[in-house]
């Protein structure tokens, strides 16, 4: 299994312990990004921190990582990287793209899977300050970092 801060360091992406959260397990990523484990970022939204309604989004959904097989290599749910995305990236952009790519089948290659994740991020907007191609440019990284580490080719 893997933390957070490996995955991140495995993606090349640039972050820093996010200064407006005391616990120290949230990160704030180049792109503005908020990154943690499912667990974390949920106690970090609902503590009043101007975040409410937004969404914990594992960026290599949990689905996926059936589909592929390698599930019992992966970290356990609550423990998994995800991103705080306000509402409308993650149900309406990235749900609605990933679901449509790969709607209903029980397997997936890596191949297929980071296409539809390209697909997905592409539309995320600048929701964060970061820039558009940075924000895509990190979470495709994470998810080619989260591969790696359960060998996914």
């Amino acid at each position: 299994m893997f933390t957070v801060t490996e995955i991140l360091l495995t993606a090349g992406v640039t972050f820093q312990v996010y200064p407006k959260w005391a616990n120290g397990n949230v990160y704030m990523t180049d792109a503005n990004q908020l990154i943690g484990t499912f667990k974390n970022l949920g106690q970090f939204r609902d503590s009043g921190i101007s975040y409410k309604g937004w969404h914990c989004h594992h960026v290599a959904e949990v689905d996926d990582l059936q589909r592929l097989g390698v599930t019992i290599s992966a970290p356990p749910y609550d423990d998994q990287l995800c991103v705080l995305l306000p509402e409308r990236a993650h149900v309406g952009r990235i749900n609605s793209i990933l679901r449509r790519e790969n709607p209903t089948k029980w397997q997936a290659s890596g191949r297929e899977l980071r296409r539809a994740y390209g697909e997905a991020y592409a539309l995320m907007g600048d929701y964060c300050g970061g820039g558009e191609a940075n924000i895509r440019q990190e979470l495709l990284a994470i998810v080619n970092a989260e591969f790696q580490k359960l060998g996914v080719p």
